[in-house]
């Protein structure tokens, strides 16, 4: 199939829609999302040639695909609700916040460890949600408050929710989880890094930064290098286990005298703005309601429920093989001659999947609070109440995008496209591979739906040039996951929270230089080991 300029025009156009309708009209991506697939469809059959029988077949391995990834993100928003509605999670903070009164220290402990522990077990704006007003009751300056909740959680993303967003771009890419883990908790250790940094910086700026800034590496350097390890060993669990790393390591420097003297208290509080507001969370002063292990029972078991099916023989393979949604294709055309392999969709174990997982954690974790006494008449209903609230509009978005995804790749616009802009860019293209992911999480308010958008993309791009399709899309999914601290939807999330409703444009400037000199470190780094030191990686 030949590029020209016409078709690669109207290839770009449910993209194109997307943005428009999201940046410019302001929609929401339950909205924009349906849109952008019925262009990509009038587009698919009226340019591009395909026929009922492609649309069909694409669309059949769209749903299947978009329900792996809802499976995590239903589950983690079950088990997320039943901790939050018993005081789970306002005990857990609770416990943080009486942990230390170094401000820095206060700072790495919500706003980086806490809020990256929360993504790992539910996402969706929720570290921002409730890292924020934590802070602001620790008496944390409101903007600064937001973003440092926003930059603190970005960096984790895409392990985050049970590793959704690496499950899309596997996915969506068609690379192995094995080889790909790797490359992306690499680059998401580095971007880790810098975010624990820039969250430091983003409260008192360099003075702060200098003043902490070996709290800062102690507790950024840990969280990185083990969530890289993790992603070797079981990609669900890195964003979970790092945050809780960091939140001990964090507890463990409170203790540390040198951060506790009068005159470390008073220098970490005069480095950045504060108020004096009670400490709150929602308008209701934080009260820790249960012990912290009982709060957090619930993660105990997802972590045991892990480990007992990874490691005891013979569990995982019967759990795989119990009952199993795939879906078998034959060789399929369009009109213009672009051809589809025969194959299948993505393999659900139904019983074995990550959701699987979190819903098994979910009904463990009501029993045990059931047993104390705390889960009390009503909290089913309101907790059902909560997820369908939480999951009903990121289930349309999500499932759009994901079918608008497969007929762009499987009638050729993908390819188009993809070819376009590897003729003109070349060699340097690479640089911009995480601010392409930027672009997907801004406009979709999703690192899961950046993947989806142009994880297929960036590697036909790679493919084109020659040039390393892991390392490609494990950029591609380090720039959406900091990406995130730009989602106007996350935003506001976090003004709204805290009582900035109408200041989101002063919490975007605050975050918009912090994540686009990320997404130029990041992309920098890409070229390097494309060009130089990884050139052997395919």
């Amino acid at each position: 199939m030949q590029v020209n300029f016409f078709m690669w025009i109207c290839a770009s156009l449910p993209i194109l829609a997307i943005l428009i309708l999201m940046v410019g009209f302001k929609w929401s991506a339950s909205k924009a999302g349906p849109t952008g697939f019925f262009v990509a469809l009038a587009v698919a059959v009226l340019v591009f040639k395909a026929n009922f029988h492609l649309l069909a077949n694409s669309n059949a391995k769209g749903f299947v695909m978009a329900f792996y990834v809802l499976y995590i993100v239903w589950g983690a928003l079950l088990l997320y609700n039943v901790v939050d509605i018993t005081g789970g999670i306002e005990s857990i903070g609770a416990t943080f916040m009486a942990m230390t009164k170094n401000k820095i220290l206060q700072l790495l402990m919500i706003g980086f460890a806490f809020v990256t522990f929360l993504q790992g077990v539910a996402g969706f704006g929720v570290p921002v949600a409730v890292g924020a007003p934590l802070l602001i009751g620790m008496g944390f300056d409101p903007v600064s408050a937001v973003a440092v909740a926003l930059i603190g959680h970005a960096w984790a993303v895409t392990f985050g929710d049970m590793a959704a967003s690496f499950a899309s771009l596997q996915q969506a890419t068609g690379l192995s989880a094995a080889d790909l883990a790797p490359w992306c908790g690499l680059f998401i250790a580095l971007a880790g890094i810098f975010c624990g940094m820039f969250a430091v910086h983003a409260y008192g700026g360099t003075k702060a930064l200098r003043q902490g800034i070996v709290p800062t590496l102690v507790v950024s350097l840990s969280m990185s290098i083990s969530l890289w390890f993790i992603t070797q060993w079981e990609p669900t669990l890195a964003t979970f286990l790092s945050g809780i790393i960091g939140m001990v390591v964090t507890a463990v420097l409170s203790r540390v005298k040198i951060y506790n003297t009068k005159a470390a208290i008073e220098a970490s509080a005069s480095t950045g703005r504060l108020t004096s507001n009670p400490v709150t969370v929602k308008g209701k002063v934080v009260e820790k309601k249960m012990p912290f292990n009982l709060a957090f029972a619930p993660y105990y078991s997802l972590i045991i429920i892990v480990l007992f099916v990874k490691f005891v023989p013979g569990v995982e393979d019967w759990l795989k093989h119990l009952l199993v949604l795939k879906l078998k294709f034959g060789e399929y055309s369009t009109g213009l001659g672009w051809v589809t392999p025969a194959g299948s969709s993505t393999s659900v174990g139904i019983f074995s999947h990550a959701g699987a997982f979190l819903f098994y954690a979910s009904f463990i974790g009501i029993l045990i609070y059931r047993a104390k006494g705390i889960w009390k008449a009503g909290m089913f209903k309101k907790l059902l109440s909560k997820v369908v609230k939480g999951g009903v509009n990121s289930s349309i978005a999500t499932t759009s995008m994901v079918l608008m995804a497969f007929i762009m790749v499987e009638s050729g616009m993908t390819y188009m496209l993809a070819k376009g802009v590897a003729d003109a860019l070349g060699s340097i293209y690479p640089i911009f591979i995480p601010l392409v992911g930027v672009l997907g999480a801004f406009m979709t308010g999703s690192n899961t739906n950046s993947n989806v958008m142009f994880g297929a993309f960036q590697v036909q791009v790679a493919n084109i040039l020659g040039i390393s399709t892991l390392i490609s899309a494990a950029a591609q999914t380090a720039g959406g996951s900091i990406g995130s601290m730009l989602a106007p939807s996350k935003v506001i999330v976090g003004t709204s929270t805290v009582g900035l409703t109408g200041r989101e444009g002063e919490v975007i400037g605050k975050t918009l230089k912090y994540c686009v000199t990320l997404a130029l470190i990041l992309g920098i780094v890409a070229w390097v080991m494309l060009f130089i030191l990884c050139r052997h990686v395919y």
